[in-house]
């Protein structure tokens, strides 16, 4: 059902046309993949505010801690995040390579000012997709009024149906279900004003542990684990370490070895996310190798693309041997430069054989 669209897909790369985003396969015109389509639609135009065509069925989950993992950073802040299911719910079942759907919030100050200059108490209840609850928790799921004149007419519940819902955000999840909670590496964003992206800034500034978290899992088995008896390449970058660490999650747990990591972020001394397991899964024999590469190093500073290209003789050796690679991490810098290199050290032909073959796969944004 979806041939043709592979078979475009493959002419077009063939042609030398350059994908904006990786394609996107739709089973059954499920919503969550179609949602997926209109993220990278509109992230790649700039305008990833638009709200969702159709509401993510989000459960509540609850924030159980935050950690920031790089203090001191040329970068911006990174925090690891634990979330499990809320009120005792059984934790459901997920693969590596699957997404988190986030559902954002305003700010609390946001709200609470819109309401100061609104004569609407912020208790009055009003109905919603979530059941009735009070208007300033209505709100803070809401796309706000660029200015109260605009709505101070409006009642509760008027006001609230007028507001369109805040759209989603989609995080790599770096655990597996066998840790028993959903781990998320979220690097806080900011926009041209100084001011916390949507969904980053929810979750890195306005969100506090113990904090209820709107949260969907969404199946991406564009990126599920291969084989088991056959060596992983994983490549990425920043953030993007979070969807390879569960890779290898699963891969330990299935007593699968022959697995090289290759990873790139700013700062050796304040970068290097989940070193703890990377460092304990070397030693135990789990990772065959792991290359590094620090932009902002003293001394050779290099970028992950410059440790595939170091390490060509290599990557060709695993390639004979049935390896799969996959990449995840920034769209837009890493992903170009590692295909690139890719075709590089084994030629454009078996890349893109790779590729058809599902040997060569990535979750990059």
């Amino acid at each position: 059902y979806c041939a043709f669209g592979r078979q475009l897909d493959e002419w077009l790369r063939g042609r030398g046309a350059r994908a904006l985003f990786d394609r996107v396969e739709v089973d059954n015109a499920d919503q969550a993949t179609l949602r997926h389509w209109q993220y990278e639609v509109g992230r790649i135009a700039g305008v990833g505010d638009l709200p969702d065509w159709t509401a993510p069925a989000y459960q509540a989950w609850t924030l159980q801690s935050r950690t920031l993992v790089n203090p001191g950073s040329p970068g911006a802040p990174v925090f690891d995040l634990a979330l499990v299911p809320a009120e005792d719910a059984p934790l459901p079942p997920w693969q590596a390579g699957d997404i988190a759907e986030i559902g954002p919030r305003n700010p609390p100050e946001r709200v609470k000012a819109l309401l100061s200059v609104l004569p609407l108490p912020a208790d009055a209840t009003v109905d919603t997709a979530q059941g009735t609850v009070p208007l300033a928790q209505a709100l803070a799921r809401r796309h706000l009024p660029a200015a109260a004149t605009d709505v101070e007419h409006l009642s509760a519940q008027a006001l609230v149906d007028r507001l369109p819902a805040l759209p989603h955000r989609e995080y790599s999840i770096a655990s597996t279900a066998g840790e028993g909670q959903v781990r998320l590496l979220v690097r806080r964003m900011t926009r041209a004003d100084g001011s916390a992206g949507l969904g980053s800034g929810w979750l890195c500034d306005s969100a506090v542990p113990g904090a209820s978290i709107d949260l969907r899992l969404r199946r991406n088995p564009g990126f599920h684990p291969p084989a088991t008896d056959r060596p992983l390449v994983l490549v990425g970058n920043g953030t993007g370490i979070a969807g390879l660490r569960a890779h290898l999650q699963a891969r330990i747990a299935a007593g699968a070895r022959g697995n090289w990591l290759l990873f790139g972020e700013r700062s050796a001394e304040h970068d290097r996310f989940y070193d703890n397991d990377l460092r304990r899964w070397q030693a135990q024999g789990w990772l065959d190798r792991v290359d590094l590469a620090f932009s902002r190093a003293p001394e050779a500073p290099a970028y992950v693309q410059h440790r595939l290209l170091a390490a060509g003789d290599v990557l060709r050796e695993w390639v004979d041997r049935g390896a799969s690679i996959l990449v995840c991490g920034n769209a837009t810098g890493m992903a170009p430069a590692v295909d690139a290199a890719l075709a590089e050290v084994l030629g454009e032909e078996r890349r893109d054989a790779l590729r058809s073959e599902g040997r060569y796969r990535r979750d990059v944004y």
